[in-house]
């Protein structure tokens, strides 16, 4: 068996760099199947996503408390979609991280409707974990090629680096 220690390291440290700068997961997730076990990889996402988990909730309410973003707090629209999430908190997180549904709309929602973040971090947690282990079992399965998934990689970090420049230049005029 290979030595995993390095693979998992890299695939916590992307999952972690993920929730700052969005990018799939899938090509990182492919690439570390390679040399980790499905579960292994499932494991150090549940962990990343969680810790990642943690920031969000800070950052979205610290973020809502600037003036502008908490008028649209006010917007009907928003409350109700506020409102729905408070139905079934835990389940609609894990749901959000597990499918591939839009997390954003989860990412805004919980942390602003008072969900506590140690509930949310489980959530987003659990839900990451199968998502991943999916992913790693097709990975280990399809082998696909090395190189492919290492410009995949790439090109993920491009395309987030030119998005990020492009907005701060936006930003600036």
């Amino acid at each position: 068996m290979p030595n995993v220690v390095p693979t998992l390291a890299m695939f916590f440290g992307l999952m972690v760099l993920a929730a700052f700068v969005p990018q799939p997961l899938t090509p990182a997730t492919l690439l570390a199947a390679k040399a980790a076990p499905p579960w292994a990889l499932a494991l150090v996402a549940a962990v990343a996503a969680a810790l990642a988990a943690f920031v969000d909730h800070r950052l979205v309410r610290t973020t809502f408390q600037i003036k502008a973003l908490a008028e649209i707090r006010k917007k009907s629209l928003f409350q109700r979609a506020e409102g729905w999430v408070k139905v079934a908190p835990f389940l609609t997180t894990a749901a959000f991280a597990a499918l591939p549904l839009p997390f954003i709309i989860v990412r805004v929602l919980m942390p602003l409707s008072g969900y506590p973040a140690l509930r949310y971090a489980v959530a987003v947690g659990l839900g990451r974990a199968p998502r991943i282990y999916v992913l790693a079992v097709v990975g280990k399965e399809l082998d696909i090629p090395t190189e492919l998934l290492a410009f995949a990689l790439a090109l993920g970090a491009i395309v987030s680096l030119a998005a990020f420049v492009r907005q701060r230049h936006a930003s600036r005029r």
